[in-house]
């Protein structure tokens, strides 16, 4: 467990007491203790789990909570849709300049014209290119991704809250 990004789910307080051995670190007890009182779902618990301490270990299970909501004919659509929408909302960072803003050209530095300082600009014909879909298949299943998107943002918003994080 990385115990550094899972220090800011505990508030630091100085400690009270005497002890010749005191290294105020942060077990991985302590954080389940944490968790385990902050009455999270399971989308939630696992939502955490991906922001804090690796969004590649989790990402499956985080996928499956969010794909057993959702009933599809064609699953390889609705597994492209959830995989955009987590990649969305996770990992804003523009691909192309690393999220700095700025890339490096002959003249200079300019800015990245394919992101909004450092976060990509995700527009629906970048959306229908990485799902796959052209422009008319991708209007009948933007609905659905803007569903599937704003339930993720309101996991990541309801998980913080409750670990008070907001």
């Amino acid at each position: 467990m990385n115990k550094e990004l899972l220090a800011l789910l505990n508030p630091k307080s100085q400690s009270l007491e005497m002890s010749s051995v005191s290294h105020n670190s942060i077990t991985p007890e302590d954080i389940n203790l944490i968790l385990s009182y902050s009455g999270l779902s399971k989308e939630e618990y696992l939502f955490l789990l991906m922001k804090f301490v690796s969004v590649d270990d989790h990402r499956d299970d985080f996928f499956d909570a969010i794909k057993k909501d959702y009933d599809s004919d064609d699953g390889s659509v609705l597994d492209k849709i959830i995989n955009l929408a987590i990649i969305e909302c996770f990992e804003p960072k523009c691909v192309f300049c690393r999220g700095t803003g700025f890339i490096i050209v002959d003249q200079g530095v300019q800015d990245c014209p394919h992101c909004h300082e450092g976060v990509f600009a995700f527009t629906d014909e970048i959306r229908s290119y990485l799902l796959g879909l052209d422009n008319e298949e991708y209007s009948q299943q933007q609905k659905l991704y803007e569903t599937i998107k704003e339930k993720i943002q309101n996991i990541e918003i309801s998980s913080l809250a409750k670990i008070g994080d907001v």
